[in-house]
């Protein structure tokens, strides 16, 4: 009779046992589906900010039912993203890795963001360090303005705040059908055309080389020739800097 007792609790102990580690595994189920979203980390954006990408995707679902797939074409829809990367863990963080196309410049006249494919978007006040073009272009020599500027780095385009169409003249002849003039935010202006879009990227260091070599601080900078020469003037009197940035002087 003892020993029939002592196998009855040992098997009310098991059962007990049994039961309290299904509990165990059925609360940790439980609790790892319904593991919310606890962080969000976004990387690789620079113009789209994260609250207003937080804002934007709304999740509210826990980790486990958020969609991956989902995110990624929602974010997709915004024209300034260019590809997305996403990985979740188990407790409960969102790693989203943003790739944004390029912005060239904001279109005054059509209210658009143009960017390197030559897509547009819509503008809003959250672009900034964006450079405006301010009249109009032919549309052969705005196609090439587009396809030229994907080769300006983007150190150089936050430095330009205004670009404006500017053929070279003289008298009524134009000379020069694709030329630009660039208006810098430290007060320069710069003189290029689309053969020499290039050169704008050695900005600074020609610069560099105008306050010490020549003691001007403002003024007119020409990189509209193919000459390795730099022009730079007072916007009156044309001084020549006789030297190529990537040369001796």
């Amino acid at each position: 009779m003892k020993e029939n007792k002592k196998k009855r609790k040992l098997r009310i102990k098991g059962l007990i046992l049994i039961l309290l580690i299904i509990y165990i595994i059925v609360t940790v189920i439980f609790y790892i589906i319904n593991v919310p979203v606890k962080k969000i980390y976004i990387s690789g954006n620079h113009y789209l900010k994260d609250n207003y990408l937080i804002n934007y995707l709304q999740i509210d679902e826990s980790i486990l039912k958020v969609s991956k797939k989902k995110i990624k074409n929602k974010l997709l829809d915004l024209g300034l993203v260019k590809d997305v990367k996403i990985t979740k863990n188990l407790l409960g963080t969102l790693y989203i890795k943003i790739e944004e196309e390029k912005i060239l410049f904001y279109n005054y006249n059509k209210n658009k963001i143009i960017l390197s494919g030559g897509d547009e978007i819509e503008y809003d006040n959250s672009y900034l360090g964006v450079p405006t073009l301010i009249n109009y272009v032919p549309d052969d020599i705005y196609k090439e303005l587009i396809k030229k500027m994907t080769k300006v780095n983007d150190e150089t385009i936050v430095k330009i705040s205004e670009i404006e169409y500017n053929p070279s003249l003289v008298g009524e002849k134009v000379i020069d059908d694709k030329r630009f003039l660039f208006r810098m935010n430290d007060g320069n202006k710069v003189y290029i055309n689309t053969v020499n879009m290039e050169k704008i990227n050695n900005y600074l260091e020609i610069y560099d080389l105008v306050v010490n070599k020549n003691g001007l601080v403002k003024g007119c900078l020409y990189l509209d020739s193919n000459s390795d020469n730099k022009y730079f003037s007072d916007c009156e009197e044309e001084k020549i800097i006789d030297k190529d940035v990537n040369g001796d002087a």
